[in-house]
This record gives structure tokens, C-alpha cells and sequence, in this order.
């Protein structure tokens, strides 16, 4: 989307240029404002930090200017100048020509992404016509091989005010096929001045990117917890009320002192966008660097209008050498406020020299390890389409905005993104969250391998934990609830109470075992309504509550209370129950003693049983049937058959 105040579209250049080639004195001699604004500045006769202007297009188009330093010292401020702009102004003084720090700029821009611009041969009244020709020829063979290989070239003389109007018309046409701002939904400020007004309080200024802003909005700063919100908005001094994508722009803050404000912090949207300390990227280092960039080397990194200084971890290798490209993690030494798709530049600090650059791929802040499924995970996350995009970073489940944004989408573009993938079966929902089809195939069978383990670790388990298994897998309950719902209807595992199991497990018992049983159930089925204590079978007969469990998972004895009962003694019990109850209104406990010939301490825990199971209820002291005879004799038979023998 385009910035428009009007019917006035904005769009924002840079200059770029070797110290001295008279960019200032251009940008000054076409707008009338001068863009070197600090006392110093002027001392000197050269630009050390950003100045800003803008002028009106033959086309009727306006446009705002960042005028960039040119000298060596003050590089990181032209960095700063030339990481949002549409096109860039290469100023080129006809007496002297290409010179060191237009190479350099030249570096800059294409590793910044800028693709678009137009020449400028400056002081043209000061050399002849072969001379002027020759300089010419130089500048189209710098740049030959980039992106500005066939950019227009125009001679000016600012002192002489002679080709600005073909200057500005050049200017007009190549933002012209520039594409339009991308509006992500998301905004983002990256504050390149911070200041006080008298009257106003505290003002920042910057290229607004990925989203619009408006008065009256609430706005965070970050890095840090600061909250603020938008008193008013400025685009090339006027008053606006939205402040759109691609626009220069100066924002009035409350709730905030220009004291807590420096350049490189970003105002956004609050919850939009989070500081990093980790970033993946493809570093490309500049052919003609002085050396390679070696593992775990210190840089200075340079995205948006921060600089902060970082180790290099090499993915692939131990260095990357100049002209190469190579995956690689920047560990930042201070969090920053970097997004998927932010170019940065990397240089040696001590001597300073530009290395390179690339794009960023990866703010997941995971330390990825030196190996190939690392690579091969960056160059997921940073393939060329939406969809591709997504899956990349859909590797662990991640809610939709959160997946949008570290695949560095707008709103609409992910949610058009995550419809095709649906509709390919290409993404699974677990809860809130979203996992890429071949991830949750792998977490699928991790789950069964998990489950497998268990089993061979305690065969007499009628399965693993379900929080040992959700543990292992490091998922919030939500979403492991959901996995294991898809995971038993698809009857991949189990679900057995607080376990899980693989559906073909079953507690298996050795021989030995097998016969401490055999043992242990004959006492039971001496004296069916009258057993052994759990306690009993254990100092008795040796059946630990690890070996009861499995023999009650297989259906050879049920549990009440603290009695195991063999499954025809508790058929037995509930027939006479249900008998007795079709024929009287409600039984006691005494009568229920009477009628089985059993004892108190083991009626009560049978008659407990059947409430459990929904055949009788309590009703003061007394039992009542809950359920017709006949069902209840059905499901009572469901009930004592066994596993082994149910349907």
C-alpha cells in the first residue's frame, strides 16, 4: 500500500556517495531545505548523521529524502539512512569519479535490497565534456553486474542549477515501477531521530514499514517494556491522522521521555513483534573483503537503524570466504527487534570494513547446531512462497499469529496461506495451535516409540503415564489432549485410564509369574465373597500391585475396595443384588450380608462397586436399582466378563 496525504503519493530515496561529492548541496539546491542539521555538520562541511527533506515530482508525486554521511567514520549512520527506501540517489562528483566509498555504498545497497535508482554526476560545471564523458563511462562500468547496471545517469551542477528538472523526472519514473509497500498488517517505526519539542514532548522520527499507524493509537518500544501513545503525526511537516506503509514520518509520544529513547529501538503494535537475541541467516560476504568471516567471529550488525555487536556461528564449514555464501546464526550481544525478511549487514569492527550481508530467515531464537538438518531447516523458513513459509516454521506446533509472524506474513496473506494448506491436508490442528503434517507424523511416532519403550521397560504396566509421555514430548496439556484424541481415533495407542498403551499391548506374565498367580487365585476363588486383602495377596502369595494391575487389565480379578474378587464371584453378588431389588424397593447393608453369605467389610466395598458402575444408588443407608432388571443383569455381565472375553 501506498503512503498518501491527498492525492499526493509519498515514497522515500535515499543519497549515497563518496565524502565530498556534494549530496548535501544537491539534496539543499533541489528541496530548498538544508538536510545537514546539526551545528557540527556544518563545521565541518560534511554530513555525520541523517538528514531528512522532501520535494514535489514533475508527476506531481512527492517524495521524502534521507541524505546519508559519506565519510568512512560515520558509515553506520548511512546504514542507518538506507534500510526502508525505495530508491537511492548514487551521487558521483565529475571531478573526481568512483571513488572508495561509492564501491562501498554500492555493496551497501545491494546487500540492503535496494534495486532501483538513478546517478547523479554532480559539479558538472567544473570539468569539460571528455572529461565529463570519461566519468561517465567509470560510473556505468562500477556499475556494471548490479542492481543499478542500467540505472539512468544524470549530470547536475548544483551551482549552476542546470539538470535537476531532468534529475527529478529520472527520479519520477524509476519509483514508478517500484512495487507498492507491502502492508503486513504490522507496523513498524524504527526510530532513527529521537528528540524534544517544546510544546510537543517527545518526538521520533523514521520510514514506516509493514502497517499503518494512526493518532490516539497505544504503541510499544521496544526493546524494553516501554508503552506509549501517538499524540500526533507528521509526513514532510503536515499533520496527518494516519501515517501509512513507505511514508517518512514523525511521531509525537506520550509516556515516554526522550531520554529512554535511542536510535535503533522500533515502535510497533503491542504483542506484534518481540526483541531477539538469536537470528538465522544466509550470509553473503563481499568478494573483496579482507578476509574470511571465521567461526564465532565478533561483527557489528546492522538491521533497520540498530547496531549491535554479535558472534558469528558458521553452519556450514568453519569460516565463509569472500564471495561465498554460507547458513549461518548471528548471536546478538543485546536483544533487537529484527523480523523474518529484514536485511542486515555485518562489518568488522577493528578495521572497520564492510563483510556482507543477507536476509533474515529465522527469529525463532532456537541455537540450531552445527549440522545438516539445520541447514535444511533455514532453508525451509526461508523459501520464496507463503505456504512453503509456513510449513517451515510449522515445525512445532505455533498458534496462527505467531506462525504468520515468524514467517514474516500479514494477516491476510497467512490466513490465505494456512486455507490452502488446509485444504491440502497439509497442516494439523492440536487445540490453538497449528503442526505441518509431516511434524506431526514424526510426533506420532514418537509417541509410539515412547510408548514402546515403556512397554519393554514395564510389561506389566497396562501402559505408560499419560504425563510421562506428554513430558517427553514438551507440549502444553491443551494440545497433548488434542494429539492424543487424533492419535486414539486414528487407533494408533490406547487410552487406559491415566495411561497410554499401544492398542495391541497387553501386561504379559512370565511363567513364574503365572504360577504365583495361579496360586493366589485359587485362595481368591476358595473364598469368593470372602478374599485375601490386597494387603494378603501381596506378604502371602507375592503379587505385587504391579502384577495385580496386569491381571486386572486382563480380566482375572476386580478390585473393590481393598478386595480383589474373582470376576463370577462378583457376577454372583450383583445377580443376588439385582434379584433381590426387582422384587423389593431398596436393600440394606445387613440384608445384603445375609443374602450372599459375605461379610460387611467386603459388602460394602460390592455394593460401592455397583453404584460406581451406574446399576444401584445409595439412597440414605439403603441401595435402590437405578436401572430396569434386565439392563442391569446386561450390565453387569459386561462388567464381569473379563477384557480378554469382551467383544
Amino acid at each position: 500500500m501506498t503512503s498518501v496525504i491527498g492525492d499526493l503519493e509519498l515514497r522515500v530515496i535515499g543519497t549515497a556517495g563518496h565524502v565530498d561529492h556534494g549530496k548535501s548541496t544537491l539534496i539543499k539546491t533541489l528541496t530548498g531545505i538544508d538536510p545537514d542539521r546539526l551545528p557540527e555538520e556544518r563545521e565541518r562541511g560534511m554530513t555525520i548523521d541523517l538528514g531528512f527533506a522532501h520535494v514535489r515530482l514533475p508527476d506531481g508525486g512527492e517524495v521524502g529524502i534521507v541524505d546519508v554521511p559519506g565519510h568512512q567514520d560515520f558509515i553506520r549512520n548511512m546504514l542507518a539512512g538506507v534500510g526502508s527506501i525505495d530508491a537511492v540517489v548514487l551521487v558521483v562528483a565529475s571531478d573526481e569519479g568512483v571513488m572508495p566509498q561509492t564501491r562501498e555504498h554500492l555493496a551497501i545497497l545491494e546487500l540492503l535490497g535496494v534495486e532501483r535508482g538513478v546517478v547523479a554526476l554532480t559539479k558538472r560545471d567544473l570539468v569539460d565534456d571528455q572529461w565529463a564523458a570519461l566519468v561517465a563511462d567509470d560510473v556505468r562500468g562500477a556499475l556494471r553486474g548490479t542492481p543499478l547496471g542500467s540505472a539512468p545517469v544524470v549530470e547536475v551542477s548544483s551551482t549552476m542549477r542546470t539538470g535537476l528538472d531532468e534529475l527529478l523526472g529520472a527520479i519520477a519514473r524509476v519509483l514508478g515501477e517500484a512495487p507498492p509497500r507491502r502492508d503486513l498488517d504490522r507496523p513498524r517505526l524504527a526510530i532513527d531521530r529521537a528528540f524534544t519539542m517544546a510544546g510537543f514532548g517527545t518526538v521520533v522520527t523514521g520510514t514506516l514499514i509493514d502497517g499503518s499507524f494512526e493518532v490516539g493509537e497505544e504503541v510499544a518500544v521496544i526493546p524494553g517494556d516501554r508503552v506509549a501513545r501517538i499524540r500526533g503525526l507528521q509526513t514532510h511537516r503536515r499533520s496527518i491522522d494516519v501515517a501509512r506503509p513507505g511514508s517518512r514520518v514523525a511521531m509525537n509520544l506520550t509516556g515516554v521521555d526522550k531520554a529512554d529513547l535511542v536510535r535503533g529501538m522500533v515502535v510497533v503494535r503491542p504483542g506484534t513483534l518481540a526483541p531477539v537475541s538469536v537470528v538465522g541467516v544466509r550470509l553473503r560476504i563481499l568478494p573483496g573483503v579482507s578476509g574470511p568471516v571465521a567461526q564465532d567471529e565478533a561483527v557489528k550488525v546492522h538491521v533497520g537503524t540498530a547496531e549491535v555487536m554479535a558472534r558469528v556461528t558458521v553452519l556450514e564449514g568453519d569460516e565463509i570466504t569472500p564471495g561465498d555464501e554460507r547458513w549461518a546464526q548471528l548471536r546478538l550481544a543485546e536483544p533487537a527487534a529484527v523480523a523474518v525478511g529484514d536485511r542486515l549487514v555485518i562489518r568488522r569492527p577493528s578495521p572497520p570494513e564492510t563483510l556482507g550481508g543477507g536476509v533474515v530467515a529465522d527469529v525463532s531464537g532456537e541455537r540450531l547446531r552445527r549440522r545438516a538438518d539445520a541447514v535444511a531447516l533455514l532453508e525451509r523458513r526461508a523459501g520464496p512462497s507463503p505456504e512453503g513459509r509456513l510449513i517451515a516454521v510449522l515445525d512445532t506446533p505455533r498458534t496462527a499469529d505467531d506462525a504468520g509472524e515468524r514467517a514474516g506474513l500479514g494477516a491476510a496473506e497467512r490466513d490465505v496461506a494456512l486455507g490452502a494448506l488446509r485444504e491440502r491436508g497439509a497442516i494439523v490442528a492440536l487445540g490453538d495451535a497449528l503442526l505441518a503434517r509431516d511434524a506431526f507424523e514424526a510426533m506420532a511416532a514418537r509417541v509410539e516409540r515412547t510408548l514402546a519403550m515403556g512397554h519393554r521397560k514395564a510389561p506389566l504396566r497396562p501402559g505408560v503415564p499419560r504425563e510421562e509421555v506428554r513430558t517427553a514430548l514438551g507440549l502444553a496439556p491443551k494440545r497433548f489432549a488434542a494429539l492424543v484424541a487424533l492419535l486414539a481415533r486414528a487407533g494408533r495407542v490406547a487410552e487406559r485410564g491415566s495411561a497410554l498403551a499401544l492398542p495391541a499391548h497387553r501386561p504379559e506374565l512370565s511363567s513364574e509369574q503365572e504360577a504365583r498367580w495361579a496360586t493366589a487365585r485359587a485362595a481368591l476363588a476358595a473364598a469368593p465373597l470372602q478374599p485375601p486383602g490386597v494387603a494378603a495377596l501381596a506378604t502371602e502369595f507375592g503379587i505385587d500391585r504391579e502384577l495385580l494391575a496386569a491381571v486386572v487389565e486382563r480380566g482375572d480379578v476386580l478390585v473393590a475396595g481393598d478386595g480383589a474378587f474373582v470376576p463370577e464371584a462378583v457376577a454372583r453378588f450383583g445377580e443376588a443384588i439385582v434379584d433381590e431389588l426387582s422384587r423389593e424397593r431398596a436393600i440394606t447393608v445387613a440384608r445384603a450380608r445375609d443374602l450372599t453369605g459375605s461379610s460387611r467389610k467386603h459388602v460394602l466395598p460390592l455394593l460401592q462397586f455397583l453404584d460406581d458402575h451406574g446399576i444401584t444408588r445409595r439412597v440414605g443407608d439403603d441401595r435402590v436399582l437405578v436401572l430396569d432388571p434386565a439392563t442391569a443383569r446386561s450390565r453387569l455381565a459386561q462388567l464381569t466378563r473379563g477384557k480378554e472375553r469382551s467383544p
